[in-house]
């Protein structure tokens, strides 16, 4: 008897991980479908606000002259906004590099100070903040660039009333085959994921850099000081407490991608451990707010929270289905019911999951090059399973910086 009810139970919970693996991929390609229709734009507004220009460094001499140029050649009043960089315990020639250029920095160091991102940033915005001179406040890595046109466009959304915006990020580097593959993905994300949810009165991904905050978002919520994705936690929290983050698609960041496999795993294991405390503290609210405020909102945001125990749940669906195999199980069903069954799962798998994504690179009109790329993404498939258990046992103390290297110049980058 206690037998049968545990099969029951592993049947019942087989079916449900399945339909739920299902529908959000479903979800997901629903939404895609707006990515093929044009987006809209706040108009211009003749305003002109002050931005705080935050941009957080620990030890990136070799890159930090090229982000601040980009900042300083901004198309925008220069006296409407100020740039500071966050030095962060740095040991090397940051501090000199970024005061021979003119900009503010602020030196986030010392004994009683620990190292890390969230905890400079959040430091950095306390004491700006109290100068009470700032309507927002726009947010940059030392490896990235920013476009001439970045804070003309932030200033267009906030006169539309938005208060919390990400702007639409690329790669600046491109030269490695692993450069060139992120590269494709990010192009896919902002035609088929960020211009959709944007459209649809959902809320966008927060990418680190690239964003622009209100002075009272930024007030109201400061930077967590521990989570090693300080990026996605904020965006969880907002999004948990209503405010909506919204896409600036004319706002561009370019932003350096890994070129070695070392330095791309190292980056998407802080990641993956960042999601899962991320998950642990959000999820729940989330998905609170979604099912009694029937915020859509929220809805999307636990989905996609939630997708960092996609390989997870993916293991144990798999396990469920081959212990209760003699039983009722949805995919099997499905697979029993197509004439040409294996061909036609074959056909359906690899059309959303590799042709469809790769329509996004035509109408964005990328270079061969990349579009090739794309189609070499399945490569680092073989390293979720090893990146997902070592993101579950990484450390939190150390925050973990990646190393940047690629000196490009948003000269090279924009005409």
């Amino acid at each position: 008897m206690e037998f049968q009810i545990l099969k029951t139970a592993a049947v019942v919970l087989a079916n449900l991980a399945q339909a739920l693996l299902f529908l959000t991929g479903f979800f997901y390609l629903l939404l895609s479908l707006r990515g093929f229709l044009k987006g809209r734009r706040p108009a211009a507004n003749g305003a002109m606000r002050r931005f705080a220009v935050v941009l957080p460094a620990h030890n990136e001499e070799k890159v930090i002259k090229f982000s601040i140029e980009s900042l300083v050649k901004m198309a925008y009043p220069a006296d409407k906004f100020d740039i500071f960089i966050v030095a962060d315990h740095c040991t090397d020639a940051t501090v000199e590099l970024a005061r021979s250029q003119g900009v503010t920095v602020l030196e986030h160091s010392g004994p009683d100070k620990k190292p890390g991102k969230g905890r400079a940033l959040r430091w950095a915005c306390g004491r700006i903040l109290a100068m009470n001179k700032y309507d927002a406040f726009c947010y940059f890595d030392a490896d990235s660039l920013a476009h001439p046109g970045f804070l003309a466009v932030m200033n267009s959304h906030l006169a539309a009333g938005e208060e919390a915006v990400q702007g639409r990020q690329l790669a600046k580097n491109t030269e490695s085959w692993l450069a060139k593959i992120l590269a494709a993905g990010h192009i896919v994300s902002n035609r088929f994921f960020q211009g959709p949810k944007y459209a649809l009165g959902l809320s966008a991904t927060l990418h680190g850099k690239g964003m622009c905050f209100s002075s009272g978002v930024t007030a109201q919520y400061p930077w967590d000081e521990t989570c090693l994705t300080e990026d996605i936690e904020m965006q969880m929290r907002l999004i948990r407490y209503g405010v909506r983050i919204t896409w600036a698609e004319d706002a561009i960041v370019y932003d350096e991608e890994p070129d070695t496999i070392r330095l791309y795993l190292k980056r998407t294991v802080r990641w993956t451990r960042g999601s899962l405390d991320t998950a642990r503290r959000h999820l729940a609210g989330l998905w609170g707010r979604a099912l009694f405020r029937r915020d859509p909102k929220a809805f999307e945001g636990a989905v996609y929270c939630t997708q960092v125990y996609r390989l997870g749940v993916v293991a144990v669906t798999a396990a469920l289905i081959w212990y209760t195999r003699n039983s009722f199980n949805l995919f099997i069903w499905a697979y029993q019911q197509v004439s040409c069954a294996r061909l036609t799962f074959k056909a359906l798998s690899i059309f959303p999951l590799v042709l469809y994504p790769a329509v996004a690179l035509v109408l964005e009109r990328a270079p061969l090059d990349i579009c090739a790329a794309y189609f070499l993404q399945p490569v680092l498939g073989i390293f979720r399973v090893p990146v997902f258990l070592a993101g579950i046992f990484r450390s939190r103390s150390e925050w973990g910086r990646t190393e940047h290297t690629s000196q490009v110049a948003i000269s090279d980058l924009v005409d």
